[in-house]
């Protein structure tokens, strides 16, 4: 979804900054079924049985082993397992891993634990604050967590005080590569489970299974050889599917095998760490010469860091990495190459969005310092980190002249700006061509002294005013900011001109991607949140852009004329006001895929001729998103458009004795013929529609993806409309206060998925689904009881009526009603 891709470039990346956890929306937390050979059934259920029995008190039991023996999967496929889903009361993850923050940390448990993004609990004053919070969610609560990745005691000593002994049968799950540590958080209660290397025969079945596993001929000659690889590898599971990766990609070439498993065998070492790290070394110099610094660039993320792809493409294809092929467009290409790396096993997929689009991906750390050693081996990039990181091969390199180097600012602890001024000085101004910033930053000293940069991404600096000297960089591909804006200054007078972004923007003239934030921080004033950018619409001249990313804002918007000022390149558009959604605007982005459309309700009631979409033939995926209404100024204007009269006036105080939804007006659906034809998904938030708006909907003739989510449709009753929904695959409602919804399977003769998330209110789903042939997967979080019910009623008919199979994911699930029910009535 489009308001997923504007967080991931702006606050949600912070978001996974913050809670380093590998649980997500989508993200099931099901290990690679090939990887469930790693561990054997005896030992899965040995640690089902430490986890379920063995007295009320808090336990902790732990995994240990080496990097790359498959801990983490063997603790997920724990986490997952629909017997520890139904013992435990509440479950929590999160990885610590060796660049260890206590914050991030409680944040990423708070998270886990109660389904909320951590920008919920992220105006907490400190970490005392953070962990009082997480005790009270998990106090009088069987619960299980699971710590992923802890490197050390002092780590254990600094967070084992938020988990309440309630003397219920509550364990933690730990996972180290320190027997060590294990021992010492366990003390003495339970014997930590060490990990054993894969013998022979299991190293070479999951070979097998990677390799060959789709075919039901396999040579002799092919087979002896692959034992020979799979004996080679040591019994290491990261080892052999790295390996599994090459030879799935060099084809059947007898020659090409052999060289692989000659090459496996001169690297044979007594220390099993080292064997390994040559192992995927034989990987990475298997690469293609254009996969190669599509690698390597993962180098710049933090260890652990949930990575979104759309971000990460983004990235490759203004650092120049890649380019487009006849039949293939850049963005083409870029997937293909992610893909790539996937199928090789040196990246892996962390989650899908619900029409099964891969939404963010990660790297082994394992994988990761390998990656770490080969950017160093070719000065790809510098970390900037505290001083004491153990990490050798992330510690500082030297640029040569003819390189082109980049800087990833990772530092954990709040610096120092002349901490910062004495790591950026090491390097020549002359060779520096990104910098990234993952960490948050109060200022930015010296960053903007390389003028050759064309990567500046400053989403997590804190930027009172634009900074000037940005004008000057004039080699920019890729802009990220987050602006306190200015409008403040201005409460019921006229809006100058610009007062966020001065007008020469345009002579950025090579900017490919604009990302425009509004800070979102700890210490930070609310208000500083609730006010709109203004911004010029010079912006609308930068013919190069092909992501224009926007916070809440406004233009100070003169209509052009000039054929010139078409942006043929612009592919996304987000945040865009709804003022501006006419058919003369929509002309001048020609190819635009994506778009998402934001404001507050005066954006979206003053329009006098909204949504006409006829124009944007290549619009794939449509977003609607109102925002929050009590914010503290609301926009006026003194003529019909918000052109030149542009002024805003403090909004009124609601008044505590009327519903919330009595501050909200529906928004209204275009006729059907004024959507785009070629719509694939479509997505609504805060919108109030009605359900019956659905029947508009559901006649758009491409549509395979729906999402519907918080307060999207008010009612409490859906019926859906005899055509239904034709072609859609995918279903996704969120957190609707929807009781009863009535359709039958012919109203969705397609669909394959359907997620349904904190509808606590539902009563059932519609029985009739299980004539539904195509379905094949229900995922249900965090709603009532009879829900997951109602799916395992239809996962039986389907399984006796039709002989097919269907997949029934229920997790936590709640009493009908836990909440209070807001009285949503429109108007």
């Amino acid at each position: 979804m489009i308001i997923a891709e504007k967080n991931m470039y702006m606050t949600k990346n912070k978001d996974n900054i913050i809670a380093n956890t590998s649980s997500s929306q989508h993200a099931l937390l099901e290990p690679d079924e090939n990887m469930n050979m790693v561990g054997d059934e005896n030992e899965f259920e040995m640690m089902q049985g430490r986890l379920t029995r063995g007295g009320r008190e808090l336990k902790v039991v732990s995994i240990v082993g080496m990097g790359g023996i498959g801990k983490t999967t063997l603790a997920n496929k724990i986490y997952s397992d629909p017997f520890i889903m139904s013992h435990f009361d509440i479950r929590g993850n999160v990885t610590v891993s060796q660049e260890y923050c206590r914050e991030y940390v409680l944040l990423g448990l708070l998270s886990s634990v109660s389904g909320m993004s951590s920008h919920e609990f992220y105006e907490q004053q400190d970490d005392g604050e953070l962990a009082e919070q997480l005790q009270k969610l998990l106090k009088g609560r069987r619960y299980l967590v699971v710590i992923d990745d802890i490197w050390t005691r002092e780590t254990w000593d600094d967070i084992q005080l938020c988990f309440p002994d309630c003397n219920n049968g509550s364990r933690i799950l730990m996972t180290t590569r320190n027997m060590d540590v294990a021992k010492y958080a366990s003390s003495g209660n339970t014997t930590p489970y060490q990990m054993s290397l894969l013998d022979f025969k299991r190293s070479w079945n999951l070979l097998h299974t990677k390799v060959f596993d789709k075919e039901s001929c396999v040579s002799h000659e092919f087979k002896e050889i692959g034992k020979q690889i799979a004996l080679k590898c040591g019994g290491l599971p990261l080892a052999i599917t790295v390996i599994a990766g090459v030879l799935s990609k060099i084809g059947k070439s007898l020659g090409e095998w052999q060289s692989v498993a000659e090459n496996v065998s001169s690297v044979v070492s007594t220390d099993v760490d080292v064997q390994c790290m040559q192992v995927l070394a034989l990987s990475y110099h298997h690469l293609p010469q254009h996969l190669k610094p599509c690698f390597l660039y993962f180098a710049i993320f933090p260890e652990d860091e949930v990575i979104f792809v759309d971000k990460l493409m983004e990235l490759w294809v203004v650092e120049g990495f890649l380019k487009a092929e006849e039949t293939k467009s850049v963005e083409q290409v870029a997937e293909k190459c992610l893909n790539d790396l996937i199928d090789r096993s040196l990246i892996s997929i962390h989650n899908l969005s619900f029409d099964e689009k891969l939404e963010s991906c990660q790297m082994h750390d394992v994988t990761r310092e390998l990656c770490l050693r080969e950017a160093r081996n070719v000065n790809f990039v510098n970390v900037i980190r505290e001083e004491n990181d153990q990490n050798p091969y992330s510690q500082s390199m030297c640029f040569s002249s003819k390189s082109r180097g980049r800087i990833s600012i990772q530092l954990i602890n709040m610096p120092d700006d002349r901490v910062i001024e004495e790591k950026l000085s090491r390097y020549p101004n002359t060779v520096i061509s990104s910098i990234i910033c993952f960490r948050m930053l109060w200022s930015m000293p010296k960053l903007l002294c390389f003028k050759l940069l064309r990567v500046l991404d400053l989403a997590l600096v804190k930027c009172g005013a634009f900074p000037n000297g940005i004008i000057d960089l004039i080699h920019l591909r890729y802009l990220a900011l987050s602006l306190s804006p200015g409008v403040e200054r201005y409460l019921g007078e006229e809006i100058p001109s610009s007062i966020d972004i001065p007008l020469s923007i345009s002579s950025l003239c090579y900017l490919q991607t604009l990302i425009l934030n509004l800070p979102h921080s700890k210490g930070y004033q609310q208000r500083e949140k609730k006010y709109p950018l203004i911004l010029p619409s010079e912006i609308l001249t930068m013919m190069q852009l092909r992501y224009l990313l926007l916070d809440w804002n406004y233009f100070r918007f003169h209509e052009p004329t000039e054929k010139r000022l078409v942006l043929r390149n612009l592919q996304c558009l987000s945040g865009w006001n709804p003022w501006y959604c006419t058919k003369f605007v929509f002309r001048l982005f020609p190819n635009l895929r994506k778009l998402q459309i934001c404001g507050v309700k005066e954006d979206y009631c003053s329009c006098t001729d909204p949504y006409d979409f006829r124009d944007l033939d290549q619009l794939e995926e449509l977003e609607f998103h109102l925002y929050y209404s009590f914010l503290p100024v609301c926009p006026f204007f003194l003529k019909s458009t918000p052109s030149d009269y542009l002024r805003f006036t403090e909004r009124e105080r609601p008044s505590l004795t009327l519903p919330t939804v009595y501050y909200f007006q529906p928004l209204v659906l275009p006729p059907v013929d004024a959507f785009p034809q070629n719509l694939k998904k479509l997505s609504f938030s805060m919108t109030f529609l009605r359900w019956k708006d659905m029947s508009i909907v559901g006649q758009l003739p491409k549509l395979e993806a729906l999402k519907l989510e918080y307060r999207a449709c008010i009612g409490e009753e859906w019926e859906v409309v005899e055509e239904g929904f034709p072609c859609l695959k995918f279903l996704c409602l969120e957190d609707l206060n929807l009781e009863y919804w009535k359709a039958s399977g012919d109203h969705f003769p397609c669909l394959e998925r359907l997620f349904l998330e904190e509808c606590r209110f539902l009563d059932s789903i519609p029985r009739d689904f299980a004539d539904i042939t195509t379905l094949a997967l229900i995922d249900i979080r965090r709603c009532a009881e009879s829900v997951g019910s109602s799916a395992k009623h239809i996962q039986q008919d389907i399984e006796e009526n039709y002989a097919g199979s269907i997949e029934v994911h229920i997790r936590d699930p709640v009493k009908r009603g836990d909440d209070l029910k807001m009285p949503y009535k429109p108007n």
